[in-house]
This record gives structure tokens, C-alpha cells and sequence, in this order.
């Protein structure tokens, strides 16, 4: 299975992404606990994605690798204007309760799933690396 694939700017394709995953988690040998969290993370990375910047049409390439006791998963994206997740403000929960928000806890569940989170823009592309120590 390749460890790299482009998926078009349609929530319909988490279908496909979970099935690349996966396929890449009997590769890796990933635990279900450890690929559902992987899962959940690239699940909201790409929905932001597609939301967010609707200004593109190209593709999202996902790859995911093994390296060294981590496994690295990386959403590419071209942005014109990158927001770069690892700048995001902790959540004060009891403001959040108490204003009967909803909504814009995905990148905090990242965060909390994973073990790093990168970000890099370079000439109009966004990376963004999900790190999970095995």
C-alpha cells in the first residue's frame, strides 16, 4: 500500500481516508486505540481544511510513515492565507460552558490525541505533522 495519497476537497472523501489509513495501520502494525486516534485527528485536520479554505481546489495529499517509534502523518494543503494550528490559545472550558458555545474544540482534541503537532508554510503550502510515539 502507498504510504501517499491525494484526496479532493470533498468531506465525501473521509470514506477513502479512513480506508488509506487503515491500510497503512496493518503496515505499520498499529494498535486499533493508537489508528482511531490517528483517524480522529486527520478526520478534523482535513474537514478544517476543506472548510476553511475553500478558496482552492487542488487536492489534500495525506502520507503516513513509520519513523524511529513514531508514526508521522502529514495533511498538505495550498493556502493562500495558512492558519497555523499550533498557534491556538488553550480553552478556558468554563467561559466556553458558561457562553453555551459550540463547536471549535477539533484542534484542542488534536492536541490532546497526539504527541506533537507541526506546523510549516513555505511558497503557498501548508504541512501540518501529527506526531504519535509508539
Amino acid at each position: 500500500m502507498e504510504n501517499k495519497k491525494k484526496f479532493s476537497r470533498s468531506i465525501k472523501e473521509l470514506e477513502n481516508i479512513f480506508n488509506f489509513l487503515e491500510g497503512n495501520g496493518e503496515k505499520f502494525h498499529l494498535g486499533e486505540r493508537l489508528l482511531h486516534d490517528i483517524e480522529l485527528s486527520v478526520e478534523e485536520i482535513f474537514t478544517n481544511m476543506v472548510r476553511h479554505n475553500s478558496g482552492s481546489s487542488q487536492a489534500i495529499e495525506i502520507s503516513i510513515e513509520s519513523v524511529n517509534g513514531q508514526i508521522l502523518t502529514c495533511l498538505t494543503d495550498h493556502e493562500e492565507h495558512p492558519f497555523d494550528l499550533t498557534k491556538t490559545t488553550k480553552i478556558d472550558f468554563d467561559d466556553y460552558i458558561k457562553k453555551k458555545r459550540s463547536g471549535g474544540l477539533g484542534i484542542f482534541l488534536v492536541k490532546q490525541l497526539m504527541d506533537e503537532v507541526k506546523f510549516e508554510h513555505q511558497n503557498g503550502i501548508s504541512k501540518i505533522t501529527i506526531i504519535k510515539n509508539v
